[in-house]
C-alpha cells in the first residue's frame, strides 16, 4: 500500500542552496515517476515566491508539482496540515528553515522520514551542520543525508577543502549518509520549479540524490 513519505530539507547556515535543492530533487523524483508535493514552510516564502516568478514567464507551462506555502508562525495550522499530508500517498518535499527551538518547525521535523541537509566543504559550514546535526538527532527520527554542495570543482583539490572533506566524513558519518558532492557549475548556477531536467544537469545531481530517491521510489514502485 502506498503511504505519505515526507523528507524535508533544512540547513543551519544560509547560502548553502537548500531551496535550490528541494526544487530539484521535486524535479528529479517527477522523473523517476514518484507523486510529488512540494511545501514551503520557510516563512521567507523562497520557493513559493520562485514559483511565482516561473509561471509569469511560462505561463502556459506545465506544472510538474504543486508549491503549497506552509504558515509556521500558526502551530496549530502546521499540526492540521501535517496531519492532513499523513494520510495521503504521496511524496512531500517540505523546504524549512534550519531552527531546531521553534515549536511549529519541531512539528514537521517530528512526522518527517528523511532530512536532507546541504552544507558546503569549509570548516565553518561542517561545524555548524555537525552542530545542527546532532541536537536534530538527539530529538528527531528522520533518516538524515548530508549533501555537499557548491563544491567548486577549481577549489577542490585544496587542502582546506579535502579536509573539509574527511571531517564530514568522519563526523556527519555517524550521523546519517554523507552523499557525492553537488559540484558548482553553470548548469547549477540557477534553478527552475517548472522546467525538466537537462541531460547536463541531471548528470551533476545524479550521484547526490540517487541514495536519498532510491528507497523513495521503492515505495511507490512495488
Amino acid at each position: 500500500m502506498k503511504r505519505s513519505v515526507k523528507v524535508i530539507t533544512t540547513s543551519i547556515k544560509g547560502g548553502v542552496g537548500k531551496t535550490q535543492i528541494c526544487a530539484t530533487q521535486a524535479l528529479y523524483m517527477v522523473e523517476k515517476g514518484i507523486p510529488v508535493k512540494v511545501i514551503d514552510a520557510d516563512i521567507q516564502q523562497s520557493l513559493s515566491r520562485h514559483r511565482q516568478r516561473d509561471l509569469e514567464v511560462h505561463p502556459d507551462e506545465w506544472i510538474p508539482y504543486s508549491v503549497d506555502f506552509l504558515n509556521t508562525t500558526d502551530i496549530n495550522m502546521v499540526k492540521a496540515g501535517m496531519e492532513m499530508i499523513s494520510s495521503l500517498p504521496c511524496c512531500f518535499l517540505i523546504d524549512c528553515p534550519g531552527n531546531i527551538s521553534d515549536q511549529a518547525l519541531s512539528v514537521i521535523y517530528r512526522a518527517a522520514d528523511y532530512a536532507v541537509i546541504p552544507f558546503e566543504l569549509n570548516a565553518d559550514s561542517v561545524d555548524a551542520t555537525v552542530m545542527f546535526a546532532e541536537v536534530f538527532k538527539a530529538n528527531f527520527s528522520a533518516k538524515m543525508y548530508f549533501v555537499p554542495n557548491k563544491v567548486s570543482p577549481i577549489y577542490e583539490k585544496r587542502g582546506e577543502v579535502r579536509k573539509a572533506r574527511e571531517d564530514a566524513e568522519a563526523a556527519l558519518g555517524k550521523l546519517g549518509i554523507v552523499t557525492p558532492d553537488i559540484k558548482m557549475t553553470t548548469h547549477l548556477n540557477g534553478y527552475s520549479t517548472l522546467e525538466l531536467l537537462d541531460r547536463d544537469k541531471r548528470r551533476h545531481i545524479l550521484d547526490a540524490f540517487h541514495p536519498i530517491v532510491e528507497p523513495i521510489w521503492k515505495v511507490y514502485n512495488r
